[in-house]
């Protein structure tokens, strides 16, 4: 899947952001050391019975009220097509996670493919599949 935005660099700043205050090297420091560690992706793919437009509303909402939802103008994505947030995961979900949620029309209504990514230090979080698996079911309940 092509991504019309870097997943890398908004992890990054999403980790400077949680690591400024506490890094010995405040938040460049934080940047940097996220740079090294490796990535924990994981994708689920689901349908639901939605039009592609509130599916996209329906995964505003959800990650809005996990996180906070990217501006699709910022990262040159299409907002109808692809909603992109930052949500916290991993242990006391203090690590950040990169939320995509892809929409595509289908004839059961839309097919979304979800995929959580996040940086992964020497103790192994699963944060990115936490992030997804939790956007999942939150996007079916209710």
């Amino acid at each position: 899947m092509s991504m019309s935005f870097d997943e890398d660099e908004l992890l990054t700043q999403a980790v400077g952001d949680v690591g400024g205050g506490v890094s010995r090297g405040g938040r460049q420091g934080a940047e940097r050391g996220a740079r090294r560690l490796r990535k924990d992706v994981f994708e689920v793919n689901l349908v639901v019975n939605m039009s592609p437009r509130a599916a996209a509303y329906r995964a505003e909402g959800v990650i809005s009220e996990q996180g906070s939802v990217v501006d699709p103008e910022g990262i040159g994505g299409d907002p109808g097509a692809q909603v992109v947030g930052i949500v916290g995961s991993g242990v006391a979900n203090l690590n950040p996670a990169v939320v995509t949620v892809t929409i595509h029309a289908c004839a059961e209504g839309s097919r979304l493919v979800i995929r959580g990514a996040a940086k992964e230090g020497l103790i192994k979080q699963r944060a990115g599949e936490k992030a997804a698996k939790r956007i999942a079911a939150a996007m079916t309940s209710g």
